[in-house]
């Protein structure tokens, strides 16, 4: 990916966003997190065999949505749970990206 210099300084507010909209837009990541929010706590484990992924691969993903606070997470003995932080908040976000991709999809459909 290629850096790109910006005139200005962006803004804390829209770098955070940035980072997050950059997480969520790896399909890996998007999916774990589209998991745990229908749901709600799982294990490292029930998610890699849920997307058919590696334990490393899963928490690797995890590690990075932890990082950006889309999730919380507890050790158990019997594993490391994780769930959602912000359900209401990613829902509403899910939400707007379908009407998006439907709106875009019309707009191509209605171009031809």
């Amino acid at each position: 990916m290629r850096n790109v210099k910006l005139e200005k300084p962006m803004k804390e507010e829209l770098y955070r966003e940035s980072r997050v909209a950059r997480a969520l837009g790896d399909p890996a990541k998007y999916v774990i997190a589209d998991l745990l929010l229908r749901h709600g706590h799982l294990s490292v484990l029930e998610i890699a065999r849920r997307i058919r992924r590696s334990k490393s691969t899963i928490s690797h993903h995890l590690s990075i949505l932890r990082g950006l606070d889309i999730v919380r997470y507890e050790a158990k003995s019997d594993g490391v749970y994780y769930w959602i932080k912000y359900p209401e908040e990613l829902r509403a976000i899910q939400q707007s990206l379908n009407l998006f991709v439907q709106r875009v999809q019309r707009g191509l459909s209605s171009d031809t």
